[in-house]
Parts: structure tokens; sequence; C-alpha cells
């Protein structure tokens, strides 16, 4: 063993006292050819090094099981997990018989932390191998997506080829009816009454055959039972054979009861029997025409889609993307989730690679989709700010957990069960996004959860700097202005008594420009000679602003605390953002300014007006 290790790049500079220290720490694992080493997801409490046999790395992918890699005699896997404390995010599993020498926690630890060159062995495998197995699970995931999609379209493309497959079908049968009910009329003798009678009567079944009237079962019944004394009472001997045509042409209209009276006995019969055979050709035209129609729409769409024939950059409609996006995805939408849009008019085409740009929001369409699980709403946005397009998707299923949010566009981190996500579709939206010059935002609540994806209008000037990416947390000044001009009480949570900082020179300057500072701060008892306080619950009087000197995390309870005593602002200092509280605090009524200096602010937009 000692040998062996003394091999191993990983442990080959060690000291011969710790090496064989870790020879007798390491216990050796025997497997038989298809025995399972670990399991996607399990826990991550041990590493290996591989001494005899080959272990396959598989990772669950779309319903299968994509090797990611082979590893042979001499190296180490597992380490990741080990390392990081994390659930594995593949499986290990023996292709031949195999003895592999396992090392714990403790021992990893120890040896990174006495060996400089162990320390860096592992950094370069690590490195490696994240790369090689992001390379494989993209190329997996894009075929998984793509067959995603590729079913979804086909059940798509199904329900309107069988349709069109079955008029034809029938149409060959009807046909045939409605042409001896013409011959039969054409070799009957009709006055010019008549024949224009059957004229009004031809035109009326055109119309009726692409728009049927709209009749509820109830009201439908009646109108036959109607037809059929109507009918009878002209001296059709089975009437309910013709009943139901009448109310498809729309019977009660006076129109058709009028014409119908033109004729009698044996020729009214033959004349309702090639109304009825010419509404159900022009019936079976219609359907097949919708279905065909169909077909060509969901075959637009799947060209737009993936921008066929077209170059790599161009002028990207995203109302357009995001529209056909749904129809890609419409098979899954059709388990009880409402769709709304609420776009802004006259929106911007953008610079973008049209393409990749569909794969961000198929992304996220299909995490919500998958988030509410068949029942909910879904909320598309589009709102356009300076040279900015801003788009929004929003979702009404359960909410994303605080503690994972900041993990979500990292490789290989899911939220879904093993072998239904890699974690790296967020990771690919978020490289997109990013190649765009753009910017990716999560705001995630119980009931409320909401990717805003900011595009540049031309992401080459963006790049260049000739563009600037405005975030939507900062404000405009007409908003600031009207937020310092009548507001007058200010709460200052997080306030110093050092005066050296911003948390007490800010708030100084403000009490000097006639503002009425309240300190908020457990730690002391008086600033700027006003009595401080614990927190905004204790405080004596109303506010109306709620100026934040604490760190982004500690925000949300703050602002909790800010909506149940009635602030009108949350004003977050240079700095500070948190848009999860931000959003919690606009749905509450208040307004919101992040990451902006109050006292630079007000040198700036009120300083002259004093």
């Amino acid at each position: 063993m000692y040998d062996f290790l003394r091999k191993v790049p990983l442990f080959a500079d060690l000291p011969d006292e710790d090496l064989d220290r870790l020879c007798q720490m390491v216990t050796e694992v025997r497997l038989q050819a298809g025995d399972e080493l670990f399991a996607e997801g399990s826990p991550g409490n041990r590493a290996f090094v591989i001494q005899e046999g080959e272990i396959e790395i598989l990772k669950s992918s779309g319903g299968r099981n994509v090797q990611i890699a082979l590893r042979k005699p001499g190296e180490v896997i597992g380490e990741m997990s080990l390392l990081e404390s994390a659930p594995r995010f593949a499986s290990g599993r023996a292709r031949t018989d195999s003895l592999l020498l396992a090392i714990g926690h403790e021992q990893l630890n120890n040896l990174l932390n006495t060996s400089p060159s162990a320390a860096r062995a592992m950094l370069h495998t690590i490195t490696a191998r994240l790369r090689s197995t992001e390379l494989v699970l993209r190329q997996s995931e894009k075929m998984a997506q793509l067959g995603t999609l590729t079913a979804g379209i086909a059940h798509e493309l199904n329900n309107p080829a069988a349709a069109a497959g079955r008029g034809a079908q029938q149409l060959k049968t009807i046909f045939a009816q409605y042409q001896q009910a013409s011959q039969d009329l054409y070799h009957r003798q009709f006055s010019p009454v008549q024949t224009e009678a059957i004229e009004s009567l031809d035109s009326l079944v055109r119309s009726r055959a692409a728009k049927p009237a709209d009749v509820d079962t109830l009201t439908r019944s009646d109108r036959e039972e109607e037809a059929e004394n109507w009918l009878e009472d002209l001296g059709i001997e089975e009437p309910w054979n013709y009943a139901p045509v009448m109310v498809n042409l729309g019977y009660p209209e006076e129109d058709i009861r009028s014409w119908l009276a033109k004729f009698q006995g044996e020729v009214l019969e033959a004349v309702l029997q090639w109304l009825e055979a010419n509404l159900s050709t022009y019936t079976l035209l219609e359907e097949i025409s919708q279905g065909a129609s169909r077909i060509g729409e969901i075959v637009k769409s799947l060209k737009s889609y993936v921008y066929l024939d077209q170059a790599p950059v161009q002028e990207v409609d995203i109302h357009e993307g995001l529209d056909n996006t749904l129809v890609m995805l419409r098979s899954k939408l059709k388990t009880g989730i409402n769709v709304r849009r609420e776009y802004t008019k006259n929106l911007p085409r953008i610079q973008a690679y049209g393409s990749e740009l569909n794969q961000v929001w198929t992304n996220l369409i299909d995490n919500a989709i998958d988030a509410m699980e068949g029942n909910g709403e879904l909320i598309l946005r589009t709102a356009l700010e300076n040279d900015n397009v801003i788009v929004e998707i929003q979702d009404n299923g359960p909410g994303i957990p605080q503690e994972i949010q900041t993990k979500l566009f990292s490789p290989f981190f899911t939220t879904k069960p093993v072998g239904k996500g890699t974690g790296l579709g967020l990771n690919i939206s978020y490289n997109i996004i990013q190649k765009h010059a753009g910017e990716i935002k999560l705001y995630s609540r119980p009931g409320k959860t909401c990717f805003t994806v900011i595009l540049p209008i031309n992401f080459d000037a963006a790049k260049t700097g000739t563009a600037t990416l405005v975030s939507r947390s900062k404000p405009k000044d007409e908003m600031l202005r009207n937020i310092l001009d009548q507001n007058k009480h200010i709460a200052v949570v997080g306030i110093s008594n050092r005066t050296e900082v911003p948390a007490h020179s800010v708030p100084a300057y403000l009490q000097q420009v006639g503002y009425r500072i309240y300190p908020v701060n457990p730690n002391l008892t008086e600033v700027l000679g006003e009595k401080a306080y614990p927190d905004l619950l204790a405080l004596p009087d109303p506010v109306d602003v709620v100026l934040i000197f604490r760190r982004s995390e500690a925000v949300p309870p703050i602002v909790e605390q800010a909506i149940k005593i009635g602030a009108k602002v949350v004003w977050m200092q240079e700095g500070i953002v948190n848009e999860a509280a931000a959003e919690t605090a606009r749905e509450a009524g208040l307004e919101v300014v992040m990451d902006t200096c109050m006292r630079a602010t007000h040198k700036r937009l009120m300083a002259n007006t004093k």
C-alpha cells in the first residue's frame, strides 16, 4: 500500500511518517463488477483511491444514466463531495472487480493542511474534473432538453395531424353523398324563386361551416325539438334526421324558414338531404384546413425558436421568442397552468444570439412549470427601462428557500430529485445572460417566484462601455426628490457613534438640514443628542423613512418591522442591496431605494432648493 500511494500524485510528496500514518488510517473496499460504490444524492463522507479495477462515474439526466468519466488505478474519486460535505452529484459503480482505499474527512483535511503539494494536486484534479464533467453534462442537458421539446412538439403535431387525417377519411364518404344529393337537385326543375333560395342556403352553409353556431347543450336540445316539429308540419316523414342540421345552420332564424318554406314534399326532403351533405362536406374541409394551419403554425414557431437559417446574432423580438417558447412547451402547460402575458407595447428588438436566448426562456419557464406541479399561474412580463429590456418570468409555486437562493446559478446545483435535473439549466442561463452583457435576478417567497432578466438593447455597446446596464434598483430622480421633500422623520437602523463612519456622518448631515432622526441601535443609549432604541418596534413616534446601515443579509427582518410600524420608505444605504426584502416592501406599498447614499442624494437634488 505504501509503495502504491507514493506513486499517486496526491500523496507523492508526503513525508514518510505522514504517509505511514495515512496507510494505517485508510480502509480497503472491495467491489465486484456491477457493485455500486456510492449513489447520487448520498452523503459525501469518504473519498477513494482506486488501487485495482475501474470505476464508472454516472450522472442521472433526463431519465437515463450518463457516463461522465471512467476512473482507473491511481485516481482519486469522491473528493469534491467530501471536501464540501455535500451530497454526491453522481454515482460510482464498479465496471470490473475493484480494490479501493477509503479516506475519511479528517484524514483528507490533515493531508491538505500539512502538504502544499497535495493541496496543489487536489486543486488541479478538481478543476480538471469540473471542466470535463460540465462539458459532458452540458451536452447531455442539451440532448435531454431537445428530447423534451421534441416529445412536446410531436404531441402538438399529433392532434391536428390526426384531425386532418380523420377528416379526410370521412370526407371520402360524405363527398359521395354530396355528389348524389347535388345530382338529384340538378335534375329537378326549380322556379327562379326556388333557385335563389338554394343559392342563399348554399352561401349560409359555407359561412356556418367556417363559424359554427355557439349553442349550449340545453338550448340545442330545445331548438332541435322545435325544428323537428316545424319540419313535421311541413310534411317531412322523419324530421328528427334533419333537425340537428337545421340547428347547425342557425334555426330558428327567419331566413332559413323562409327559404325552406318555398319547397314542399319530396322536393323539400331532397333539399334537406343536400343541405346535410353540403354542410358535412364544408365542415370536414374546415377541420382539415384548421389542422393543416395548426401544423404550419407549429412548424413556423419551431423555425423561429431555433432561428433556422439565420445568422448567430440578429435583431430579436423578445415577445416572439417568449411566445415561441410557450408553443414548444404547450404540452406541459395543458395540465392546469394559466399563462398571463403582460407585454409592454412597442418593445424594441434587441441584438442577441436568438436561439441561445430562447434557451434561457425555456429553462426558466420549464422550471416554473415544474415548480407549480401542473396547477398555477405563469406570468410573463416585459418592460423597457432606458436602453434595457426587462423580462420577468413569475410563478405562484411554493417558492425557493432563502438559504439556497445564492447557489441556484452554480454548476451542478439542483433542487429537483435525483435524475430530474443536472443542475446546469440555470447555470447555462446565467452564462448566456452574461454573454449578452445582461443581468439575471431572483426574488422568491412562498406563492411568488420571479426571475428578472435585464438585457441591453445593444450588447456590443454594453460590452465596450458605450452603453450602461442600468439596474432596476436605481430609482429615478423624481422619486428620490419626492421622498426627500415629503418625508421628514427618519429612523436610522445601525447608526454609529463613531464620527468618522457613514453610519454617523450621514444621519448627522440629515439632522443638520432639518430632518428628525430616530437612532436605532441596541448597543447604544444616545446618538446625535437623541435617545437610541433597540429596534423599530420600540420607537415612540411614527416615522416616514427607515434608513438602513446594516449588512444586506440583515435587511429582511428590518423591512418586516418597517411594514409593521407603517413606514412609507425603506432606504438602503450605498452598498446595501437585498432584492427579496425590497420586493416584500414594495408588495406592502412602501417605496424602496437601494445602494444609494442619502446624504449624497440630498446634496445633489435638494441642496440648491433650500
